[in-house]
């Protein structure tokens, strides 16, 4: 079973730009980001459906669809694994018609080959019932505002 690795220094939530009122949904994914952020792995899960489906970058060579809560851990421990020196920074959360849209910008260092990585990332996040169902990744926000916005991404 893979180990959730949850992060070190260097994680930021304060600065993200929230709704004033955010629907359940929203309060929903903060929910998860916040107990990311303090460690507190099993009030995470809680708030993740057994049955999620997370994907990946559609860019990233051989993706392919993580299931299930062993699938959260085994998408995010191939992630930050892949990174020393990993840091995350939620920047935006905000509902956009039936999803939850995120803003985030990562640093890291390649493990392997020391290459320095700063980006910002969009996630997609579907929630049904007061658990995350979906979370789909993307490199650009378009690509994320569509998936949001297309009524053929529901969630399963």
């Amino acid at each position: 079973m893979p180990t959730l690795l949850l992060p070190g220094g260097g994680i930021k939530l304060s600065g993200a730009r929230l709704a004033s009122m955010p629907d359940e949904s929203t309060q929903v994914v903060r929910a998860a980001f916040e107990a990311y952020f303090r460690g507190d792995q099993s009030t995470m899960m809680a708030l993740v459906d057994p049955e999620i489906v997370v994907t990946q970058f559609p860019e990233q060579v051989d993706t392919r669809p993580y299931h299930g809560h062993e699938g959260v851990r085994e998408v995010m421990a191939d992630w930050v694994g892949t990174w020393d020196d990993w840091s995350i920074e939620l920047l935006d959360l905000r509902e956009v018609g039936e999803s939850v849209v995120s803003a985030v910008h990562q640093r890291g260092r390649g493990s392997g080959s020391g290459a320095a990585m700063e980006a910002d990332t969009w996630f997609v996040w579907r929630v049904r019932a007061g658990r995350i169902v979906r979370w789909q990744m993307f490199s650009s926000e378009r690509e994320a505002l569509d998936a949001a916005t297309d009524p053929l991404a529901e969630a399963p």
